[in-house]
């Protein structure tokens, strides 16, 4: 499934010319059972660490909206056992991926909700909140990769 990496912040080399902001990356993974206690989880997970980064509490909220979003969709849409959270930040920029063993017959996509319907918006939201998200199937050993990234600034 998906690595875990250490809390410390790494420095990673950027290729020249990259256009990579200046400093260190940062990333934090973490992995946890696919059940609907797992959001919340996730959630703490995800907030703790921004802030140990100083990352901008605003900010912050759509950060954690985007990881309730990609946890929730793995335990209810796929036969996951286990789901990998991973987070970077290089200075400009915050990218949340959430792996899971789903197939690729089962591609998270945003959709049009009927007023009435409880779901059905949150892939909608993602977009409206990030500056890109996407889906990587068959990226990972055992299933997909969703991701979003956010702008710092």
């Amino acid at each position: 499934m998906a690595p875990s990496y250490s809390p410390a912040p790494l420095a990673l080399p950027q290729p020249a010319g990259s256009g990579a902001s200046a400093g260190p990356v940062r990333r934090e993974g973490f992995e946890l059972p696919a059940h609907t206690s797992s959001v919340s989880r996730a959630r703490s997970r995800l907030s703790g660490q921004l802030r140990r980064w100083g990352f901008p509490e605003e900010l912050g909220h759509t950060a954690l909206l985007v990881i309730s979003e990609f946890v929730t969709n793995a335990v209810l849409h796929t036969d996951s056992g286990r789901i990998g959270c991973n987070i970077q930040l290089d200075g400009q920029r915050l990218r949340i991926e959430v792996t899971d063993e789903g197939t690729e017959r089962c591609v998270p996509r945003a959709r049009s909700a009927a007023p009435e319907e409880v779901g059905g918006r949150g892939l909608q939201l993602v977009g409206a909140l990030t500056e890109r998200w996407g889906v990587s199937a068959g990226d990972t050993p055992c299933g997909r990769k969703v991701w979003a990234e956010l702008g710092t600034c």
